[in-house]
């Protein structure tokens, strides 16, 4: 892999963003360190990485520092920012999304290097006055 996507996470946004990505043909590799959720990415057939994203390891495995983006789909805002941290190591230049659930996550991601980052809640409630 080179100019790849990795994606961090397949829970309920994981999903949601593997689905679109495996739509529009985008390589991308999955890391997910839940067996369970592992095996249900596998059984969609996707590449998937089994283990810790913290993990120098599993990094590598992903080939993150041929990557082209890094989309951290977990729900732990804090976390992200702890994996944000350490592939910002190996890729220096790489572009990071990941997402929050308040404003003190956003601002510790956006503070340690990571300004794309959404807020589940903000743009539930951007869409729906959107709508209004």
């Amino acid at each position: 892999h080179h100019g790849h996507v990795v994606l961090i996470g397949y829970g309920r946004v994981g999903r949601l963003i593997a689905a679109d990505l495996k739509a529009v043909g985008q390589d991308f590799v999955l890391i997910e360190d839940q067996s369970d959720v592992a095996r249900e990415a596998e059984q969609a057939g996707i590449e998937l990485i089994r283990g810790n994203a913290l993990d120098a390891d599993t990094l590598a495995a992903a080939n993150i520092g041929g990557a082209s983006r890094l989309l951290i789909a977990i729900p732990e805002g804090f976390e992200a920012g702890a994996i944000a941290k350490r592939v910002r190591e190996l890729n220096v230049g790489l572009r990071i999304i990941a997402r929050a659930h308040s404003d003190a996550e956003v601002a510790h991601l956006r503070k340690i290097g990571v300004p794309e980052v959404v807020m589940g809640e903000r743009e539930i409630a951007t869409r729906m006055l959107a709508l209004c």
